[in-house]
């Protein structure tokens, strides 16, 4: 599999377990709209602890987001970061939507089993959401895990 294709399937198994996990009842606080003042005081917090000093922290910004025509679903604007902005779009405004872009903001470019394995850590260490959950949950939809968690914990189909 090239890995172009591999970051495409990558980036689609991610975005369907945002997509639904989040969802759930007890997860709904992590999606909840926050304001601009509340989403940049948690990018600070995040980048001073995680970026090791390096660069300046991005921009945090309310847009339009990016069109995805091949978005599913009632939302076709998706939030985006290139290091030096993070574009929160409509609908998007969330902690969850944050620690997502944060992740790309301190390098790590690809949906990958690299990126899910910061992903996890962030979201454990800043919104308190269970690791065993997140993992379980990844699980379910394919989520590229990094190798350390991939034999972890049992499914909820076990």
């Amino acid at each position: 599999m090239d890995k172009q294709y591999r970051e495409m399937i990558n980036t689609r198994r991610l975005y369907k377990f945002e997509g639904e996990f989040f969802y759930q009842p007890e997860y709904k606080p992590f999606i909840k709209q926050l304001p601009i003042t509340r989403l940049r005081t948690l990018g600070q917090l995040i980048w001073d602890n995680e970026s090791n000093g390096k660069y300046l922290i991005p921009e945090i910004r309310f847009g339009k987001g990016i069109y995805h025509t091949q978005a599913r679903g009632k939302n076709f604007y998706y939030s985006w970061c290139d290091r030096q902005t993070i574009e929160l779009a409509p609908t998007q405004r969330d902690m969850i939507t944050l620690i997502h872009e944060m992740v790309h903001a301190l390098g790590y470019d690809y949906h990958d089993s690299r990126f899910v394995g910061k992903y996890i850590y962030l979201l454990k260490k800043y919104a308190g959401i269970s690791k065993k959950e997140l993992i379980l949950g990844m699980k379910e939809y394919s989520v590229a895990l990094p190798v350390k968690y991939r034999k972890s914990y049992r499914s909820h189909q076990q």
